[in-house]
């Protein structure tokens, strides 16, 4: 379980009361606080082979934005000082794992970000279910997206996985593995663009401490 500090939650909330108003104030707070005691989820796993010969499948968003990877705590102070907003979005415990961000802005506010773990520490930062990642020889796993409520069907989840695919690509990487929930119909359509197979579903049931967690392999099907 990811714990997140008081003032992180404070600045959080804050600023989901002034730029979303209460209702949905209200309903994520509901929902984080459920959360610590219970949830439940139906997921599939993914994957998505990386050839070098093959091209990267480019889509572009429908608003003008600007393309940033974060890769370390350094960087994104640099980015703050430079008049970058993050919105209260909590980036370091993620950075320090060695997590990478994946980052669209609209001018110097964040619109975007999808999070890519190179390693089993970031791993637990940005998708806890425990689904298998080799990275050993050389796969990663990708995930934690979120749209800013006011971009959202404007293509970015899209658009910040071909920047996404291409460098991993580069940098030598031969797999992505993700998790999205059955229900999730938006990040399918939007990733199911770039060719990606289910390799299995699983369920997730935790009551308190307690965790459960079951994956079925499912025959290599093409999305």
């Amino acid at each position: 379980m990811v714990f997140v500090s008081i003032d992180v939650l404070y600045r959080r909330g804050k600023y989901i009361l002034q730029h979303e108003g209460w209702l949905s104030f209200l309903k994520q707070g509901f929902s984080f606080v459920r959360n610590l005691f219970f949830s439940y989820g139906n997921y599939y796993i993914y994957e998505k082979e990386l050839n070098p010969i093959d091209e990267v499948i480019k889509f572009k968003p429908k608003i003008d934005c600007t393309f940033r990877m974060v890769s370390s705590s350094d960087e994104l102070d640099k980015l703050i000082a430079q008049g970058y907003n993050f919105k209260a979005m909590n980036f370091k415990p993620k950075l320090e794992k060695g997590a990478l961000a994946f980052c669209l802005f609209v001018g110097q506010e964040v619109a975007h970000v999808t999070w890519v773990a190179p390693n089993k520490e970031a791993k637990k930062e940005i998708d806890y279910l425990p689904f298998k990642v080799n990275f050993e020889i050389g796969e990663v796993c990708s995930g934690a997206s979120l749209t800013d409520p006011t971009y959202r069907g404007k293509g970015l989840f899209s658009h910040t996985y071909s920047y996404i695919f291409s460098y991993l690509t580069r940098n030598g990487t031969i797999r992505d593995k993700f998790t999205i929930e059955l229900g999730n119909v938006a990040s399918q359509k939007a990733l199911g663009k770039f060719n990606p197979i289910i390799i299995s579903s699983g369920h997730h049931l935790k009551i308190l401490w307690w965790h459960s967690w079951k994956e079925i392999p499912i025959e290599e099907t093409k999305v």
